[in-house]
């Protein structure tokens, strides 16, 4: 019988080729495995989700629009200065109007774009008044960024500065909001982020929007606009154009 030598770059070239088809296989396996275990946790989600925002109706929403930019600048401000507001909805609360929306952007990973859908609920005041962030101290954190021209905010509440971090411009306006019946009122409540944007206190969240955190937000910003004190409208409030 004769002997047949093999180069070994053929060998080698064999290898690498058993190699990857055992890379494909595994890969192949992996994909359907993901799809048999992941797709129906996928599908109870995406049905949760859908069974939790639908009945706005039923509570006086219906769609509209964000006539003047303020929803989306809040956005702007809070989340991604290139979002798009969606899913937009307006309404009343206790007499007040009140808008929301989910945002959404966009942030461009090493590999792959990754898309964020946020929301936004809101109470209108009938002025403009500067910006104020009131947030968790659990989720904002000592390491939080904060905005050019801003600062935080320390008040006489040994509580409430471990609770919440407060970020603001003005010192003076940030101290008579968070008078003692508001920080009262904010620290009786789960937290909740919030921020003063323009004629809107905002509640906001990193989670697509629901009926359900809508109801629960709402009650808490309510509260918040009946606290601010009268003459915070008449000193710091600007015209509503």
């Amino acid at each position: 019988m004769l002997a047949v030598s093999v180069p070994r770059w053929l060998h080698a070239w064999a290898g690498l080729q058993v190699g990857f088809a055992v890379f494909i296989g595994f890969a192949v396996l992996f994909g359907w495995l993901i799809a048999r275990v992941g797709g129906p946790w996928v599908d109870r989600a995406q049905a949760r989700l859908a069974r939790e925002q639908a009945g706005a109706e039923r509570y006086g929403w219906r769609p509209g629009t964000d006539a003047d930019g303020q929803l989306h600048a809040a956005g702007c401000r809070i989340f991604a200065p290139d979002g798009q507001l969606r899913r937009i909805l307006v309404g009343e609360y206790q007499g007040r109007r009140i808008r929301m929306a989910e945002f959404v952007h966009t942030t461009r990973g090493r590999y792959l774009p990754t898309t964020w859908v946020n929301h936004l609920v809101a109470i209108e005041l009938p002025v403009r008044l500067p910006e104020l962030a009131i947030g968790p101290a659990s989720v904002v954190g000592d390491g939080a960024v904060v905005e050019p021209g801003t600062s935080r905010v320390e008040v006489e509440s040994e509580d409430f500065n471990r609770r919440f971090r407060v970020v603001g411009a003005d010192d003076r306006y940030a101290l008579a909001m968070l008078h003692p019946r508001m920080m009262e009122w904010l620290l009786a409540r789960p937290p909740v982020n919030l921020r003063v944007s323009g004629n809107l206190v905002v509640a906001f969240a990193a989670k697509p929007w629901t009926v359900p955190q809508a109801l629960a937000a709402l009650p808490v910003l309510s509260g918040v606009v009946d606290l601010i004190p009268p003459f915070v409208l008449a000193d710091y409030g600007r015209q509503v154009r």
